[in-house]
């Protein structure tokens, strides 16, 4: 962090403060109805980050569409997760324009690609980690406005949004800049009249104080796991997991609202009570068999991140948990 090791203990210091001061049911204030997420749309379900399969879970009924973001060369907000066009999910099928020297696209980062390019590949195919999974035969890779058009489509206006910049920090050039991606998402949110409807979420951290900036307004969430949280890692905005010790108060020194990890760094409910005590939500990835999901709502996570929001909305159920509306189009 700038400003040395004694400007953080300073921060830290405060941090502490503010928490003691902190009435015990503050964060059981701030409790609302348990967050389903749909990740990528539900990708055990659906081709993953699909227009179809967001449109089977607004259908279905969950709180949240949670999507990654990757941008083009020409600036546009496309709603994939990964940098590179993998041969597993993608297949060329012509080329742009004739002669285009950067044909075969498949391979290439999207960062190095235009929208047009992109929007000739076939990104629908069986993938094994998912063999249920419906498949979107000739799926185009979505932007960020056209997912935005769809749940307006089904009159969702209750649906949230979990938007996640996909900044590769541990491979710069490989990806646009965090500034980039604020920018971009920052001005599709807007355009469609959703920022009251979005958070977003990185597991790059110097992307959260600068929406911070740009829109006070727009909750925050630090993702990380035992790769981003670690001594010299390059996704923490400069803090040092050795100095502040717990990933909790990290993300609170950021300006996070919600803490995202790995479900499997959540062991007992001491995690999400400390998290709570610091104004923290938690809502776990990617949390994919019924038992664990039992496990973490008894530990009092606020919502969960799952491939499979059809197997959790049964859980709630089973639970008698309050279930998030279902949408029709129309």
């Amino acid at each position: 962090m700038p400003g040395g090791p004694a400007r953080l203990r300073a921060a830290l210091a405060v941090l502490l403060l503010t928490v003691a001061l902190w009435p015990a049911d503050v964060a059981r204030a701030q409790a609302t109805d348990f967050d389903l997420q749909a990740h990528r749309g539900g990708r055990g379900e659906t081709t993953e980050e699909s227009l179809r399969g967001f449109a089977k879970a607004l259908e279905l009924g969950v709180s949240t569409l949670e999507l990654d973001v990757v941008l083009t060369r020409d600036g546009q907000p496309l709603v994939w997760h990964d940098p590179t066009i993998q041969a597993e999910k993608c297949a060329d099928s012509a080329p742009a324009f004739a002669g285009d020297p950067q044909y075969p696209y498949v391979g290439k980062l999207v960062h190095e690609l235009t929208l047009a390019q992109v929007g000739t590949l076939d990104c629908g195919r069986p993938l094994e980690a998912y063999p249920r999974a419906e498949v979107v035969w000739g799926n185009k890779i979505a932007t960020l406005p056209q997912v935005f058009a769809l749940a307006d489509s089904y009159r969702a206006d209750r649906i949230r949004y979990n938007i996640e910049t996909k900044v590769e920090a541990d491979l710069p050039g490989t990806s646009a800049e965090p500034q980039e991606f604020v920018d971009v998402i920052l001005a599709a949110v807007r355009s469609a009249g959703k920022v009251d409807r979005v958070e977003i979420q990185s597991f790059d951290w110097r992307t959260l104080p600068l929406v911070r900036r740009a829109d006070p307004s727009i909750p925050l969430v630090a993702l990380y796991d035992g790769h981003t949280w670690a001594p010299d890692s390059p996704w923490l905005a400069g803090e040092n997991p050795t100095l502040i010790g717990d990933p909790l108060i990290g993300a609170r020194l950021v300006g996070a609202d919600i803490v995202s990890p790995d479900y499997q760094l959540i062991t007992g409910q001491e995690y999400v009570d400390r998290a709570h005590a610091l104004g923290l939500k938690v809502i776990p990835w990617t949390v994919d068999d019924a038992a664990a999901m039992r496990q973490q709502i008894g530990y009092g996570v606020d919502g969960i991140i799952t491939d499979y929001p059809t197997l959790l909305r049964g859980v709630l159920a089973d639970l008698a948990m309050p279930l998030p509306p279902a949408y029709r189009r129309g």
